[in-house]
């Protein structure tokens, strides 16, 4: 069980279908393929699927802003303005960054919770 749960995670991490673990998810950086090239299993398995990559985009960039603004912060050097600045900048450029790999990281989750056969 634990070492289906990592399998699914690197392939989360490798951009790889959750199922094959060969066919890649991205066309381009932001077009995804709606099935496998390699098994053709369908990624988006219902409409409004990908909501939960959303929620695991902006719990993972909330975090991240929190863990490195906060040791920031406590900083007597810092002034406001920078603390500012780095707060949009990430929370700006980190969900864009991690995009790609929130839906495949969501694709990994649901897999872990609602399996399918190969």
């Amino acid at each position: 069980m634990l070492h289906d749960i990592l399998v699914l995670f690197w392939r989360g991490l490798r951009l790889v279908c959750p199922v094959c673990g060969q066919g890649k998810l991205f066309r381009h950086w932001f077009k995804m393929y709606e099935r496998c090239p390699v098994c053709g299993f369908q990624f988006e398995r219902e409409e409004g699927y990908f909501t939960g990559a959303v929620a695991v985009n902006l719990v993972t960039a909330e975090l991240l802003l929190t863990a490195a603004a906060i040791p920031l912060a406590l900083q007597p050097w810092i002034s406001l303005f920078l603390l500012i600045v780095f707060g949009v900048v990430l929370s700006v450029l980190f969900p864009l960054l991690f995009f790609r790999h929130s839906k495949s990281f969501w694709m990994s989750i649901d897999h872990i919770l609602h399996p399918v056969d190969e």
